[in-house]
């Protein structure tokens, strides 16, 4: 049986190139499928595969000081949707032409917004009503699919976009509301999250894990 696994962790990695060489080596050695890239930040990654070779994939990265207490999702498909293995060293793991607005220690980004799980978004709601604002953290197609009640959509079709988005789109007025932000996985957001605090945004919120949590 085959199956697909995402992930991704910011953590601070010193030596990127080292990591894909080991990356590639091991995901060849498994026979795996996919996209890993790895920057100063962390790691994100898709990967198809056989169930027991990604398996053991997991059990390797859980043995490396640095990828120890990864949340893999699992999802149906497998190496035949993906041409081939690609690893990469990049600036950034999400290209959102924001390498230097991030901060990134062992626990992962330091300087973007509070985490709130389910419950903590459904309290603020409740507390704050019409002033809090949902802003999407994914482009104009993902939100066609389906989108918070009331949530402001960024005119944007890629992650490169959010920057001018952020200084002159419709969520540049409300610097001084508080703000959730979301995404499908969650990874998104810890980096605009960050990008909005850079900018000025006072009370700046995303939601634990994403959609898919």
């Amino acid at each position: 049986m085959e199956k697909i696994i995402l992930f991704y962790k910011f953590v601070p990695i010193a030596d990127p190139e080292t990591i894909m060489f080991w990356q590639r080596a091991l995901c060849e050695k498994l026979n795996l499928k996919g996209r890993i890239l790895i920057s100063p930040h962390g790691i994100n990654a898709t990967l198809g595969g056989d169930l027991k070779n990604l398996k053991y994939y997991t059990r390797e990265m859980k043995a490396h000081s640095l990828f120890d207490s990864i949340t893999y999702k699992w999802s149906d498909g497998g190496s035949e949707h993906f041409p081939k293995l690609r690893v990469k060293v990049k600036s950034e793991i999400v290209a959102f032409d924001a390498p230097d607005e991030i901060e990134v220690d062992m626990s992962g980004v330091t300087n973007g917004g509070k985490h709130l799980k389910p419950d903590a978004v459904h309290k603020l709601v409740a507390e704050r009503g019409d002033d809090v604002i949902f802003y999407d953290g994914r482009n104009k197609y993902e939100a066609q699919i389906g989108r918070f009640k009331n949530a402001i959509i960024p005119d944007v079709t890629t992650s490169r976009d959010f920057k001018k988005d952020l200084e002159t789109g419709e969520i540049s007025k409300h610097k001084d509301k508080p703000i959730v932000t979301y995404c499908t996985g969650g990874i998104r957001c810890e980096i605009l999250s960050a990008m909005m605090k850079k900018r000025g945004f006072k009370e700046v919120y995303q939601i634990d894990g994403g959609i898919v949590k």
